[in-house]
């Protein structure tokens, strides 16, 4: 109404462009942003004052600056352009009042329209404006701050286009000398701190330099602080603080900063308007924010909220605006984001389509076109996951390493750059095969992570990114360092994740694989177990419609599978049959992951029909693999194995219904898969066994003899492969083995020896004791088989090698790791100082706890990984000692001239017992050669039925404990035991006394003899082998002959006879006797038998009594440290399931197991009596490894050891224990050299007594271990 009245009222006055410049003030000063129009009637008057003297530089200075400003609050183009010619006409006008004032005005409207427009001249005007605006300014005037201020904006900007740091260390200077001149009262304080910061936060996005960061968000809180709630320039302190905690929380990863970003962000935004110039980017910004706490905590809510707010952002910016291809990349990523999290396609499709937009329309030399071809390079990989178009893939490969050249050497974001050209390259890896692909990733990745400080929220990417490629050079080369060190960097990733990060699943799923492959590599059930673990409770984090979790079900089906082949529970079968199927029907058509996940089910499905026989279930594996196939390009790298897998199916469908073109077929698809497999790759050996059986059975269809060779060049080259699980290498060596056997081929030997060799391998030290005992199971009757090739060819001696090669192969392992190094550390004492470390570490290792959880599985695994690197660089330096001169044969399987020295003490009989025939080896001492005995009436189906039928009459009414009184039952079992011993006598042990011209039956001076049974022998009594009851006389038994000893391994006896170093210790004997262990039955005699010790002991020796409540396993273990002697008198049991838990029975609950007893190292012990039952019951299954507690014993450092095979008597204990110690004691120094001989004498006592005479079960049990 005044703009009117005065147009009106002076028409022609010569003040009415003062009248018009003075209604403009007025107006503008009782403007607020939220009121448009007054600031729209402001310039009105500036604009009519304009008309009425163009000249008139302060209506131009006015009329510019107000435009300038509506600018800000509603974008139009129109407003900033009129801005800028209206100052640059008034600055012509010397007549301006202070030039720089002017000056500083335009060159805010030149800065403001370049941020609209992104002219460069209008940059380097506004620099140039501002410049000389500073230049005339004197430090002390009021405007220098504000000058300074926008100065350094300008140089904040042109360093955001052209990336030179000068620009940016002018700008943070400006910023610093204006809050310094402006002072702590200035009004304007928090403009100046927000413009600062704002730049130092660049610096830091530039630098990566964290104490700017840090400042930024310091001098942007306080901005915000000095600001009234009701003042209008909050927003953009608002938002730029909003920014600032984003960034920091990019960097660091504090999660407190992220929510405190999204908070104040969403502050800012509710108190600005949609048309305010800073909205849009405070949207993106924001959008950003929530995107970021999706991917940190996995909120949907977050995700559609980001995309919201770009869209906005999107949709507020006009399309010429220099900052839209920024906004657009922005929503790009929030859509490929629910991508990855929802599967929709047209959320990629939209997100390539804005991406390659930005790209085409971002210069080569803008700073933000290397972050906009990253982000195109990751939408096409991902589009290429879902379609398998392999041009996108290319293409990602392609525009990654541009993004990377644009990138200069220092840039903070380089790394997150070639993270994602690393993960394009191991996809096409992943595809294509080529090795060189993937040790290009691994040099990636090993440089990325050399560029990422600790502390860094991307570093667990970075250190998962790293274990994934080193895991698939692994399956590709089978370098076991890479196996390991890929489990090594998925720990250190899932360590450094929170627990409620949304990327912890994906963490916790990359160790769940890397920890299958290495069960698949090794056995260590351990890692199956945790690699379980990890994927059930990934898949438990994972929601359901994640786009990863049919992946992640598909794992856990392998790994269920895995478990079932391993321990044979039918429930993990079905559960992996289920869970493999409902991984197919959740994954998308097409995706690259199909076809693998169809070879699994129809893994699956092979082996249920394996174990319940349904022959649907079997055809389904053989449609399930073509469909398959049918998927897999011919270059892909997975393709052999879903060859090798059809060719096996094929193949037992065949077997099953005898269709000759199912065989044809497999020999065909097994040929391709190991055509297609370079040499050295570790699957290689897999496919030529498979490939061998086919052959074999085409060979028998056909007639064709010819084929035999090729069947064993097959089993061969996967048996000498040095790739491959060892489980499959060993496998191929024994088949070879045993069909050059049957075929009387040249190469048995050969084959053999290969098997033998591989024996170690396959129980390898860096694996628990417990599976190494799986493992050597496996293994079978290939040593005594292989003994009997020797023993046919003419080679006894090799045979004898061979048995000590093969059998009791962790306790030879044990005696390896104890065995003095002194000649080593002579000459090489360095050397021989790492070596006694190495093996004292494995030995404490060999035998793991067993409780498996998740919360600790990094921490268990890296715990695995110790001992399997300790194995591994114990290896390796004994191939270095192997190589110095005169270490050669540095623990390397014993010679027969080394293994000879067992006999020192007497003939050492090894009882062979293969699938064909029985043997017997005898090792004699002085004697050069090793003699055979072939035993022809003792044939193996004789000593199995023998071994059975001893096996029902132990255990014929009585329970596996130290019994009180006879066993029950109907039946006299002594009938049993009297044909046992008659046929042991008649057919084994006699033959063997003859061949030895053992003929003369003796009552004193009794030679001694050495066992050393194997299979089903190690159970039956040689010991008591003889004619008992009516028909004995004398010389009707083999203790008329002998005295009878056992051992496992000639190893043992080597060790019983080997000179001991003078002991420190006064000699001691521990008596330890528990009477009353929990949940057995009351002992007695055990008192009494160690009181008869000590009786014996008194005046001689020392004897330290551990009995009832002190007879605790520490206090045990102790007092056998200080001792030489050990005596237990208590219950002793066997466990079936778990044999390195067998026990004696101590104080309360406590046990004292075989894992505890091999556990100790005890050089100085000399003699043990196990008065317990089974302490030398072997385990049925594991007939060769001697796994009972009296070989716990001898594997401690004993010499020898009084055991028993089976449950024994309360009251025969005390008897046999003392007239044992009463012979001991004779002499004024006990000697154990004559525990066998003291045992001898008083089992001949104990069957003295009349009411014994007839009952094996008495006096049969005891026996003797060791020298």
């Amino acid at each position: 109404m005044m703009h009117e009245r005065i147009l009106l009222l002076f028409p022609r006055n010569k003040n009415r462009k003062i009248l018009l410049n003075m209604l403009g003030d007025i107006t503008y000063r009782k403007w607020v942003p939220q009121v448009i129009e007054d600031l729209n009637q402001a310039i009105a008057a500036y604009r009519d004052a304009v008309r009425e003297d163009p000249d008139y530089a302060g209506s131009l200075v006015a009329f510019g600056s107000m435009l300038c400003i509506r600018f800000e609050q509603l974008g139009n183009v129109e407003d900033i352009n009129d801005s800028v010619l209206a100052l640059q006409k008034s600055t012509t006008n010397s007549a301006v009042g202070p030039r720089s004032f002017v000056l500083n005005i335009r060159g805010r409207s030149l800065l403001r329209r370049f941020d609209r427009l992104g002219a460069i001249d209008d940059l380097n005007r506004s620099l140039s404006a501002f410049s000389d605006s500073d230049n005339l300014t004197p430090s002390g005037h009021p405007d220098k701050p504000g000058i300074l201020t926008g100065l350094g904006m300008a140089f904040m900007r042109r360093f955001e286009i052209l990336g030179d740091v000068g620009d940016l260390a002018k700008s943070i200077s400006a910023g610093e000398d204006a809050i310094r001149l402006a002072g702590d009262g200035h009004p304007n304080r928090p403009l100046l701190l927000q413009k600062l910061g704002t730049s130092l936060l660049l610096r830091f996005q530039r630098l990566d330099d964290v104490d700017s960061l840090n400042s930024a968000v310091s001098l942007l809180e306080e901005a915000l602080r000095l600001t009234p709630r009701s003042d209008l320039n909050r927003f953009p302190k608002l938002a730029n603080l909003s920014h600032a905690l984003y960034a920091r929380f990019q960097r660091m990863g504090n999660l407190a900063d992220l929510n405190r970003s999204i908070s104040i962000g969403s502050e800012g935004l509710n108190i600005t308007l949609d048309s305010h110039i800073d909205t849009p980017s405070a949207l993106n910004n924001h959008g950003l924010s929530l995107l970021s706490r999706f991917n940190r905590l996995g909120d949907l809510e977050d995700l559609e909220r980001s995309i919201s707010m770009c869209e906005n952002a999107v949709s507020l910016t006009p399309d010429d605006h220099p900052d839209r291809l920024l906004r657009l990349h922005s929503l790009g990523c929030s859509l490929s984001q629910r991508f990855q999290r929802l599967g929709r396609l047209d959320d990629l499709n939209q997100s390539i389509s804005i991406r390659d937009e930005a790209v085409r329309l971002t210069s080569d030399d803008h700073p933000d076109r290397p972050a906009r071809l990253k982000s195109l390079g990751h939408s096409l990989r991902l589009r290429f996951e879902r379609l398998g178009d392999i041009d996108d893939l290319q293409r990602s490969v392609v525009v990654q390493k541009e993004s990377i050249r644009l990138t200069p050497e220092q840039h903070p974001d380089k790394p997150d750059r070639m993270s994602a050209l690393h993960d394009s390259v191991f996809l096409r890896f992943e595809q294509l095969g080529n090795l060189a692909d993937l040790n290009h990733c691994i040099i990636l990745a090993e440089d990325i992570l050399e560029l990422t400080p600790d502390g860094h929220p991307a570093k667990p990417r970075r250190f998962s990114r790293l274990g994934d490629a080193l895991l698939s050079r692994f399956e590709h080369i089978g370098d076991l360092g890479d196996l390991n060190r890929s489990v090594v960097e998925h720990c250190k990733a899932l360590h450094l994740t929170p627990g409620d990060h949304s990327s912890k699943p994906s963490y916790l799923m990359s160790l769940g694989q890397a920890l299958s492959q290495r069960f698949e590599q090794l056995g260590d059930l351990d890692d199956l177990k945790h690699a379980i673990l990890l994927y059930e409770d990934a898949l438990q984090l994972t929601p359901d419609g994640d786009i990863d979790k049919p992946a992640w079900l598909n794992n856990l089906g392998v790994a269920l599978h895995d478990r079932f082949k391993r321990l044979g529970d039918l429930d993990d079968l079905q559960k992996s049959v289920e869970v493999a199927e409902n991984a197919i029907q959740l994954i998308s058509m097409g995706q690259i992951e199909k076809p693998s996940m169809l070879n699994n089910f129809s893994i699956a499905l092979y082996s249920r029909f394996q174990c319940l026989g349904d022959i649907d279930d079997l055809n389904k594996s053989i449609t399930t693999e073509e469909e398959s196939l049918a998927s897999t390009p011919d270059n892909h790298p997975g393709r052999q194995a879903r060859l090798n897998n059809l060719a096996m199916y094929l193949l037992c469908r065949f077997q099953q219904l005898g269709d000759i073109r199912d065989l044809e077929r497999s020999c065909i698809l097994g040929e391709d898969a190991i055509r297609q497999t370079p040499d050295g790759h570790p699957d290689r050996p897999s496919w030529l066994a498979n490939h061998s059986v086919s052959l074999r059975l085409q060979s028998w269809q056909g007639g064709n003899t010819e084929n035999l060779q090729a069947v064993l060049n097959r089993l061969s080259s996967a048996a000498l492969s040095t790739t491959g699980p060892p489980h499959i290498r060993f496998y191929a060596a024994a088949r070879w083995a045993h069909l050059a056997q049957i075929e009387v081929h040249p190469s048995v030997l050969d084959a053999y020896r290969v098997s033998l060799d591989l024996l170690p391998v396959l129980a390898w030290l860096g694996l628990s004791i417990k599976d190494r005992h799986y493992h050597i199971l496996r293994a079978g009757k290939v040593a005594r088989n292989a003994a009997a090739a020797a023993i046919a060819a003419g080679l006894p001696g090799v045979a004898v090698e061979w048995l000590e090669q093969g059998r009791s192969i962790i306790w030879g392992q044990l005696l390896n790791l104890r065995t003095p190094v002194d000649d080593l550390r002579k000459s090489h004492p360095v050397l021989a100082e790492k070596f006694i470390f190495l093996s004292a570490q494995l030995e404490g290792t060999g035998i793991r706890g067993r409780e498996i959880n998740v919360t600790n599985s990094s921490t268990q695994a890296l715990n695995t990984q110790r001992s399997h690197d300790q194995a591994l660089e114990r290896n390796t330096l004994l191939e270095d000692i192997r190589r110095l001169e005169g270490f050669d044969r540095f623990l390397l399987p014993k010679a027969m001239s080394e293994l000879s020295k067992a006999a020192q003490g007497g003939p050492v009989v090894i009882l062979n017992l293969s699938d064909d025939r029985c043997d017997a080896l005898v090792v004699s001492p002085g004697a050069p050669d090793v003699v055979d005995i072939f035993l022809p009436e003792f044939t193996p189906e004789h000593a199995k039925n023998l071994s059975q039928s001893l096996h029902g009459l132990v255990h014929h009414g009585g329970r596996n404990e130290r019994l009180m009184g006879q066993r029950e039952g109907n039946s006299d079992p002594e009938e049993g035991f009297a044909l046992i011993l008659s046929e042991l006598w008649t057919r084994l042990v006699k033959p063997i006394l003859n061949a030895l011209n053992i003929t003369t039956p003796s009552t004193h001076n009794f030679q001694r003899i050495w066992w050393c049974p194997t299979g089903p022998l190690t159970f039956l009594p040689i010991h008591a082998a003889g004619i008992y009851g009516a028909n004995e006389i004398f010389g009707s038994k083999l203790s008329d002959f002998v005295i009878s000893s056992y051992t496992p391994s000639l190893a043992v006896l080597i060790q019983g006879f080997r000179p001991r170093s003078q002991s420190q210790k006064p000699f001691q004997v521990l008596a330890v006797a528990q009477p009353s262990a929990q949940g057995q039955t009351y002992l007695p005699g055990t008192q009494a038998e160690i009181a008869s010790i000590q009786r014996h002991a008194t005046g001689k020796v020392p004897a330290l009594r551990l009995d009832g409540y002190m007879a605790t396993v520490d206090n045990v273990q102790a007092g056998m440290r200080d001792s030489s002697w050990v005596h237990f008198a208590c219950h002793g049991v066997q466990n079936a399931s778990d044999p390195t838990e067998s026990a004696l029975l101590l104080a309360g609950n406590s046990r004292m197991t075989l894992s505890n007893i091999t556990k100790l190292s005890l050089p100085e012990a000399d003699f043990a009596f196990l008065s317990a039952c089974q302490t030398a019951t072997g385990d049925e299954v594991l007939q060769e490894e001697a796994v009972h507690l009296a070989g716990g014993i001898l594997a401690a450092g004993y010499r020898g050891v009084i055991a028993t095979m089976w449950t024994i008597m309360d009251s025969d204990a005390p008897q046999v224990a003392s007239d044992v110690y009463e012979h001991l004691f004779q002499d004024s120094l006990p000697d154990s050299g004559r525990a066998a001989e003291a045992l001898h004498f008083a089992i001949e006592k104990l069957r003295g007594r009349s009411e014994n005479r007839k009952s094996f079960s008495h006096w049969v049990p005891f026996i003797h271990v060791g020298v």
